[in-house]
């Protein structure tokens, strides 16, 4: 069972590497239109992210539009409550306020690895889905969070980038 089980898992990971290789030399060949929903990725606004929470009316998020936010150095962030992963002192991070107008399900969007919370009061609401964003996006992480009518803050924690874009929009 060992040599066929060896031989086929190399097999199957020869195949994902091609297809992955190959789906980012379709990437590379030009600009690919974004699915419904997320034309307000394609065209950023820029963005300071706060450092405090005395900063968030500056920094706030408009649902549906993507922000190229500006993070600082994370040891200059005082978050409203501490990440759980906050990332390292050569890491990135900042927080960003975002206005939900009725209850649903509401989509944070970034294109790496970047902790996200949101917070709504005392604690994290709790992430009710994970997925990547669709091929060619630049979209790499979508956390999905049922939200109450009200006022929220986006805390970005552990970035590797200093400018990332994020947007937070409604799912249908």
């Amino acid at each position: 069972m060992k040599r066929i089980f060896v031989p086929l898992s190399l097999a199957l990971f020869a195949c994902y590497g091609s297809s992955a290789r190959a789906d980012d030399a379709s990437c590379k060949s030009g600009p690919h239109p974004l699915p419904a929903g997320y034309e307000g990725w394609s065209n950023p606004s820029s963005l300071n992210a706060a450092t405090q929470a005395d900063g968030l009316p500056a920094s706030t998020l408009t649902l549906g539009h993507a922000a190229k936010i500006h993070l600082a150095h994370t040891p200059e962030v005082h978050f409203a409550q501490r990440p759980a992963e906050p990332g390292g002192s050569v890491s990135y991070s900042g927080m960003v306020a975002f206005e939900v107008p009725k209850d649903g399900t509401y989509r944070v969007m970034l294109p790496n690895k970047t902790w996200i919370d949101v917070l709504g009061g005392t604690a994290p609401a709790s992430s009710t889905h994970h997925q990547h964003g669709p091929d060619c996006s630049g979209i790499r992480k979508m956390v999905d969070f049922s939200l109450k009518t009200g006022t929220y803050i986006l805390q970005l924690a552990g970035s590797g980038q200093q400018d990332i874009p994020v947007m937070v929009s409604a799912v249908p």
